[in-house]
């Protein structure tokens, strides 16, 4: 029987990077105590910048999705190495950032870092959770993709990353109208700036209608710490940088991207001013309940009797992807890895049923005895999708990080 331990302080380190970059920074990571990776093939977005061909489809470059769990106490050191192996000091190389998990349970089989479960007194990556990036997903239909993106590129957004899933949750209720809906989904993905993270979800949810009923899921996460050199344009230059080289060497001129604020406070009967933060600029924020990623790591094998306990336990949609897990311990054949397959579920809860729906998954993973399970949860702090119309509403309340409240 399955017996699951708990671990804290622990962050989530994604990296997107072109797949020539993929081996050197696995490679490199592996060296330093990482055991495993999770590989997603996922693609870019480009747009292109004479004005003739902005009305062509955008561009895809290939890129691949990395995620690593870390240490915080290694979080910086692994970001330093993804940046130094994948060159990503230099525009449109790629990004990296991470993002701390509350709470992670894992069976004694599943591989972790060398380390990670000796409790180290010290850094605690949600301690310092400032919202300097925020990481926005975007869950759709496929044909709405392309609209969304450029809304959010137009907003001041990097080229989006995108890569494929399949949703469970309202096609499952409908019965034979399933038919309407695709299983099949995409999720778009983007790191921008507080400055800009408002702008870049009004956006995107007037392009793909998100508060009307099936249209899309969209929820955005706080980002810990992280480097984005992601491109959003394509064609011949006329200068020697772009806008976006540009607004970059401007933040780091400055030390900060509040210069780059746009949002207008009213002050009493007619003064104005900008980004001062002296009435309650994201008051959007706080208008729907205390949200929670949670991500479930386990064989393709077993993802449906999971998945199936999740929904049960209160989950009331997830969606489901495959990812290549990278082992240190991998054989090696003809010069390549011999990978087995992970499959990740993720859905985003209420913060008051996280546990319970973690329980739940924990009890259905023993009795099973399924071995090599993983779950933990990440804060989500805006929602944004379809809710029906409700009457005297709770008022909701803050989200606390780890005692540090939101």
């Amino acid at each position: 029987m399955s017996h699951f331990e708990v671990l804290h302080k622990v962050s989530l380190v994604a990296a997107i990077l072109p797949p020539a970059t993929v081996k050197p920074v696995i490679e490199r990571l592996f060296a330093s105590g990482e055991r495993n990776a999770f590989v997603t093939n996922a693609r870019g977005t480009l747009i292109r910048t004479e004005w003739i061909q902005r009305f062509l489809p955008v561009i895809s470059p290939e890129k691949e999705l990395l995620r690593f769990l870390v240490p915080d106490a290694q979080v910086d050191s692994v970001i330093r190495e993804i940046s130094d192996a994948g060159g990503l000091r230099y525009p449109g190389s790629g990004a990296v950032y991470s993002v701390p998990c509350d709470e992670l349970y894992h069976t004694p089989d599943f591989p972790i870092w060398e380390g990670l479960g000796a409790e180290e007194p010290g850094t605690d990556a949600s301690i310092g959770l400032r919202e300097n990036l925020a990481a926005i997903s975007c869950i759709l239909q496929p044909e709405q993709t392309e609209a969304v993106s450029r809304a959010a590129m137009q907003a001041g957004a990097h080229g989006p990353v995108v890569y494929y899933c399949e949703g469970r949750g309202l096609r499952d209720r409908l019965g034979w109208l399933r038919i309407t809906k695709k299983r099949t989904k995409e999720v778009m993905t983007v790191i921008v700036d507080n400055a800009d993270a408002d702008a870049v979800v009004e956006a995107m949810t007037v392009a793909g209608r998100l508060t009307m009923p099936g249209r899309g899921f969209l929820y955005r996460m706080p980002v810990q710490k992280g480097i984005v050199n992601l491109p959003s344009t394509v064609g011949s230059r006329h200068y020697a940088a772009d806008m976006q080289q540009v607004i970059a060497a401007l933040d780091g001129l400055v030390g900060h991207t509040d210069w780059r604020r746009q949002q207008v406070v009213r002050l009493g009967s007619g003064a104005h001013a900008a980004g001062l933060g002296l009435e309650g600029e994201d008051t959007a924020l706080g208008q729907s309940e205390p949200q929670t990623r949670l991500t479930i790591i386990s064989s393709g094998t077993h993802m449906p009797t999971l998945l199936e306990a999740a929904t049960a336990a209160g989950a009331t949609g997830a969606n489901t992807l495959s990812a290549r897990f990278v082992e240190a311990e991998s054989k090696v054949a003809m010069g390549r890895r011999l990978n087995r397959e992970r499959a990740w579920i993720q859905s985003v809860v209420p913060t008051e049923q996280a546990e319970s729906v973690m329980q739940a998954v924990m009890a259905v993973a023993e009795e099973q005895e399924i071995t090599e399970v993983c779950l933990f949860g990440q804060p989500v702090t805006r929602v944004v999708t379809y809710h029906a119309q409700t009457v005297d509403s709770a008022a909701p309340t803050a989200r606390s990080y780890r005692g540090v409240s939101g």
